[in-house]
This record gives structure tokens, C-alpha cells and sequence, in this order.
């Protein structure tokens, strides 16, 4: 003999089972919206590393929260170039270079600093919107700036200006993800140039010194 159905449980007096229902449309439309991003094209690692660093500087690789481990081989020839010298108050170039100019980097976090502790100095953000300084918890001030999209960035996208305040030297270092082919996503392709240290110049009667 077939058993007799048994009656479903009522749950409008248990919250636990009524926050388990109110879960199940969210969920659902998340999992719509995750669908769609796979089928319009978009990677959803380009969703998760639009919003540029949450740190204010990196000093050593593999950046782990990024990527456990480095792209092999890892990429290399990416440098900052500054001028040697820098007047308080006035503004200089830095440039993110690479020898061949076919390279392009995703995301990029460059910082001045003036001591092991100090930020130095104040980055303009461009007026592109792909660009902003870095937001709360981290609050690095005006000294570090970082991208606000993951799209691929040319050479000449990667150019920054930074204004010195103070008379001592300065150390200006960037890191990056540059751009790469992979389906799986650029996280591992990780660089970070070498440190370069600007002096601070000073005008004395009428000539800097």
C-alpha cells in the first residue's frame, strides 16, 4: 500500500524557516546576474577589481590577497620615471614606461612617501574618472593613487602628476596588474618597479639649488 501523504509543516510561526525563504529570491537574483555578466562577455573578475587597491602601498610580491602566486614567467620592464628633483609647490610628471609600448596595465597603485610611516606630497586625480585616492578603512590621504576600473590602460593613460611639500627627499614606487589574454583573469600578472628617490630642490636667490 502507497503511504499517505503527510501534510506540509506550517512555518509561519518559525523565523528561522522564514528567513530561510526571504534568502531564496535574493539568492536567485544574484545567480540571474551572475549568469548575465558570463553571457554578455564580462569576467567576473573585471566585477571584483574595479574599485582599484584598498592599501595604500605594496612591498613585496605575490601580492597575496590579489594572487597566491606570480604569472611565469612574471611580467618585467615596467619602471617609473621622475625627474631627479623636485621644487615644493610645483607639480612634476611621473610615468609608468615599459620598452615596449604594445604592454598596458589593468590597475595600478603608485604612492610617495617621506619616511617608513610619512605619505609625501599630494597626486591630482584626473579628470578622466579612471583614477581616485584611496578610500576608507585605508585612508592614505592624497599621497597614493589608484585606478577605479579594470580596463586595459595605455602607456600614455599611465602618466600622474604629484606636488612635493616638503624639503627632504621623497621615494615614489608604483605597483600593477598589467593587462594579459588569460580567461582566467590578470591577477598573477603582478609588477612592481624599482624605488625612485627624488631630492627636493630649493630656489635661492633666484636660482634653485
Amino acid at each position: 500500500m502507497r503511504a499517505a501523504s503527510q501534510p506540509m509543516p506550517d512555518t509561519s510561526s518559525d523565523p528561522a524557516a522564514q528567513a530561510r525563504s526571504a534568502r531564496l529570491p535574493h539568492a536567485g537574483r544574484w545567480s540571474l546576474r551572475l549568469l548575465l555578466l558570463a553571457t554578455c562577455g564580462l569576467p567576473l573578475e573585471a566585477l571584483a577589481n574595479s574599485q582599484g587597491s584598498p592599501i595604500c602601498e605594496v612591498n613585496a610580491l605575490p601580492l597575496v590577497p590579489m594572487s597566491p602566486t606570480l604569472a611565469n614567467p612574471p611580467p618585467q620592464g615596467w619602471t617609473l620615471q621622475a625627474p631627479a628633483r623636485f621644487l615644493p609647490g610645483t607639480p612634476i610628471q611621473l610615468r609608468l614606461h615599459h620598452p615596449d609600448p604594445s604592454r598596458r596595465a589593468r590597475g595600478v597603485l603608485i604612492w610617495a612617501k617621506a619616511g617608513i610611516a610619512a605619505g609625501a606630497g599630494t597626486f591630482s586625480v584626473p579628470g578622466d574618472g579612471r583614477w581616485s585616492y584611496i578610500p576608507a578603512p585605508a585612508a592614505c590621504g592624497t599621497w597614493a593613487l589608484s585606478h577605479t576600473d579594470s580596463q586595459p590602460k595605455t602607456q600614455d593613460q599611465l602618466v600622474f602628476e604629484w606636488t612635493g611639500d616638503g624639503d627632504g627627499s621623497v621615494v615614489v614606487r608604483a605597483f600593477l596588474i598589467e593587462d594579459c589574454s588569460h580567461p582566467a583573469g590578470c591577477r598573477d600578472q603582478q609588477a612592481l618597479t624599482p624605488v625612485v628617490l627624488i631630492e627636493a630642490g630649493l630656489f635661492a636667490n633666484g636660482f634653485e639649488s
